[in-house]
């Protein structure tokens, strides 16, 4: 696949690719000990391919990681895997990985692999903090 343009900050990440017309928009930014992801777009093996550095570099962090997936119709086994990828690494260094936001396809394809059962997923990002900080209120 041909990438056209790709612009990175340090926050930032914008894909826009001239064969298979995909623009996605991956915008990171940290509350308190929790990173969030949010992705635009399908996850799926091409962009998976582009973030690949991006998903080593988060799995060096020290904090929970959040995918916000409300604005993803699609999701394949590679974006699957980038997420269990995170999760593996991050609980055993005694963080969390949550996904917020699943719709239609990821949704159904996390609860066929029961993957919902094994990663906390919350219906957007803002219920993530309501039960955290309950959650922080109750240790």
């Amino acid at each position: 696949m041909v990438i056209l343009f790709l612009a990175r900050t340090l926050q930032n990440l914008l894909c826009i690719n001239l064969k298979g017309g995909f623009v996605m928009l991956n915008e990171t930014y940290k509350i308190n000990n929790d990173f969030i992801i949010k992705l635009h777009g399908n996850f799926d093996a091409d962009t998976v391919k582009v973030m690949k550095d991006d998903i080593e570099a988060y799995s060096k962090y020290s904090s929970n990681i959040i995918f916000d997936l409300e604005q993803v119709p699609f999701i394949d086994s590679s974006g699957i895997g980038a997420i269990v990828f995170l999760y593996k690494r991050m609980v055993a260094k005694g963080f969390s990985v949550s996904v917020t936001g699943l719709t239609q396809q990821p949704l159904e394809l996390f609860q066929m692999l029961f993957l919902d059962k094994t990663i906390n997923c919350y219906a957007n990002v803002d219920c993530y903090f309501e039960t955290s900080n309950i959650l922080q209120v109750a240790s």
